[in-house]
């Protein structure tokens, strides 16, 4: 069994699906080599899914749709192998919630100049996560440096962040993308979110005037000083 299957786990949005997952070798055939039973823990009869492979192929994915979520629904799952039962496995969803990302993000520019990054949540109610606490991360990049990383933790229920122009250099395009996760089910954070791009333009401010006002005068007076003397001199 240990051949054919490693790493196998589970983890649901805690809306609307459950998936469980594991690790096959190569060129092996998902929905023909594999079964994956299972049944609400409180009920006897048995539901099936046929697996199919993942992206990479070397992952099969069973994809079960629960009639409801609640807190304490456990389910037991019974994996099959060519008809062989490998092992059983049970399930409860609220330990392993893995969060949609959040939805909508934009951004724009503010009147102090600096941008405001904004989202929305992706869950709305009837759903169990609605309404629940959450936090956010935020990360932000320079298109042309996408190693070079910068993370914002919002440790409150906020859907927006403003970010500084004096973080940013200008004259650069910008990426930004957020991730949450729920603090009463954190197994785990939901996946980035899709990406927005902004660019902060290169603007000539009356404090880059002065940055650059304040050497050229010093050096217009140091030639000028070297000149008088050298005249005064002769």
């Amino acid at each position: 069994a240990a051949g054919h299957v490693q790493e196998f786990a589970c983890f649901t949005d805690y809306d609307k699906e459950l998936i469980c997952h594991w690790r096959v070798p190569a060129q092996t055939n998902c929905s023909k080599e594999f079964l994956l039973y299972y049944r609400n823990k409180s009920f006897l009869p048995n539901h099936v899914c046929v697996p199919e492979n993942g992206k990479d192929s070397l992952r099969c994915t069973c994809t079960i749709c629960p009639d409801y979520f609640v807190f304490g629904l456990t389910y037991v799952l019974a994996l099959q192998f060519n008809g062989t039962d490998m092992w059983n496995y049970s399930v409860t969803p609220a330990r392993v919630v893995k969060p949609r990302a959040p939805k909508n993000l934009a951004i724009e520019k503010a009147e102090n100049g600096n941008f405001n990054l904004s989202w929305e949540e992706s869950y709305s109610p009837p759903s169990m996560l609605s309404g629940q606490p959450v936090i956010y991360e935020v990360k932000y990049w320079r298109k042309q440096h996408p190693t070079e990383v910068s993370v914002k933790a919002i440790n409150y229920q906020a859907k927006s962040l403003e970010i500084p122009v004096s973080s940013l250099r200008r004259g650069y395009d910008y990426v930004a993308s957020v991730r949450c996760n729920y603090t009463d089910y954190p197994a785990y954070w939901s996946e980035w979110s899709e990406e927005v791009e902004f660019h902060y333009d290169y603007r000539v401010t009356a404090e880059d005037i002065l940055q650059m006002a304040v050497p050229i005068s010093c050096i217009l007076i140091m030639a000028v000083s070297v000149i008088c003397y050298f005249c005064f001199t002769k």
